[in-house]
């Protein structure tokens, strides 16, 4: 018996080590497809701290690579984000690399810009990586995605219906951008770090299911493995299929737009005779748009309209569409043009001009939270579609807890709302009645009432804090 615990435990440590040295393996053999050279190229490190990309770098500078780290403070989590940039600085000076580090004012941005945490995070650090790769002559950027990530962005891709090429999963490399860790599993990376007593930083958000990709990662993946162990390289496979049928269809797809679309300078024309011609044409309009930042649901409204009456006017969060009498106009957004957005009845989220959460739920299942950035509403006192726009002279409201109605420029005097506060106000409206002074206040008439069903909640996602 004895005998055979030795021998059991021995063995065990026998696989651990051989996969261990198989990922450094792998990762070299992976590097040397996507075209780096050891001796030749200036890698610019993206580490965050977190157990992926501490990993890549402790890969890359074992395989004498010529490397840099640099490092994005979104100024998120208070301290904790913080101590992450001390620890990854301290990474670098132990493998006596060049170490690039900025802080973001996060939250400040996305507000400004009215998008998204998440999004206004992923172009500050793009952005900045891109600058700095080009200030001091990086040939690429090294992000450390992994197999698990490509799989969760596949299926975050297919809840939001990006079409054929959001199923490809995370794409290994671009003209200055690779993923030399998509080879490997997230499994593969923890006992890579548990065999060199790796240390790196927890980020506790990744637990949490209040964000779309961990909740993917916790509970769908998870429960597809209990179906399929191999899950995560069954889902590989399938994506690898799926990107050689996109290659195929290509040059189907550019003869059938070519047919369909012209270009007037500085604007896109769809023909709509052509396209009704055309076989699968809400496909193509779909090929054509959602480059253009229109998702699904938008291009379903189009594709009604285009037979419709001339003049009505669809928005992306960069492109204005206007459906013209024998054509579909696209051309970029530009401020002045923007006049509103409509929320139809069963919307679920607005990114554009605003970043809106929106959910509807029985009223004895609602816990009404006091956070200017949410608004809990009378669904049944609600008239739909509702309007999202910015706020106009002569504008007025109730606000809640008070009688009697008030201008919003008073409102915004009483406040002391700074002028660029005021331009940025944008109100929700229902049949030309304002029912929400966004991120302010709500109508004191759409307030939750006792014999109220149905409460419509809708969240600011701009305004949310995550430490």
């Amino acid at each position: 018996m004895i005998y055979l615990l030795v021998t059991t435990g021995f063995v065990s440590i026998c696989f651990f080590y051989y996969f261990c040295i198989v990922l450094q393996i792998e990762f070299e053999k992976n590097i040397e497809q996507l075209g780096i050279s050891k001796r030749n190229d200036k890698i610019l490190l993206a580490v965050s701290g977190g157990i992926d990309s501490v990993v890549m770098a402790h890969l890359f500078f074992a395989a004498k690579f010529n490397a840099a780290i640099g490092h994005c403070n979104f100024s998120l989590r208070g301290k904790a984000s913080d101590s992450d940039a001390t620890f990854v600085e301290s990474l670098a000076k132990s493998h006596k690399a060049t170490f690039h580090s900025i802080r973001f004012d996060t939250e400040n941005y996305a507000r400004k810009q009215k998008i998204s945490i998440e999004m206004a995070a992923r172009k500050l650090r793009y952005d900045w990586f891109e600058s700095i790769r080009t200030q001091y002559s990086y040939s690429k950027i090294a992000i450390a995605h992994n197999k698990n990530d490509s799989v969760e962005t596949f299926f975050l891709n297919l809840t939001r219906g990006t079409g054929m090429k959001g199923l490809l999963g995370i794409t290994p490399k671009t003209e200055t951008i690779i993923r030399p860790l998509l080879f490997a599993s997230r499994k593969q990376i923890e006992n890579y770090a548990n065999r060199h007593n790796i240390a790196f930083c927890t980020d506790e958000t990744n637990s949490s299911n209040e964000f779309s990709r961990n909740r993917i990662r916790n509970n769908i993946i998870t429960e597809f493995e209990k179906i399929n162990p191999s899950f995560l390289q069954t889902m590989t496979e399938n994506m690898n299929r799926i990107s050689q049928c996109y290659d195929v269809l290509q040059p189907l797809k550019s003869k059938v737009i070519s047919e369909i679309v012209d270009n007037d300078s500085d604007k896109v024309l769809i023909d709509i005779d052509k396209l009704h011609h055309s076989k699968n044409e809400r496909l193509w309009l779909f090929e054509i748009l959602q480059q253009y930042g229109f998702g699904t649901e938008r291009i379903a409204d189009i594709h009604t309209a285009i037979d419709g009456e001339s003049g009505k006017k669809f928005f992306s969060t960069t492109h204005v569409l206007l459906k013209d009498r024998k054509k579909i106009i696209v051309s970029a957004l530009k401020s002045a043009e923007f006049l509103s957005v409509e929320i139809d009845e069963n919307a679920l989220e607005t990114e554009y001009p605003v970043s809106l959460k929106i959910e509807k739920s029985e009223n004895k299942n609602v816990e009404i939270e006091k956070k200017q950035n949410m608004a809990f509403l009378n669904f049944d006192k609600l008239k739909f579609p509702l309007i999202l726009r910015k706020w106009q002279a002569g504008d007025s409201f109730t606000p809640f807890g008070m009688k009697g109605r008030k201008k919003l420029s008073d409102y915004f005097i009483d406040e002391k709302l700074s002028q660029f506060e005021k331009d940025a106000q944008y109100v929700l409206v229902s049949d030309g009645k304002i029912v929400w002074l966004v991120n302010h206040r709500i109508d004191d008439n759409f307030k939750i009432a006792e014999n109220c069903k149905t409460i419509l909640k809708i969240t600011c996602r701009y305004a949310e804090k995550k430490d």
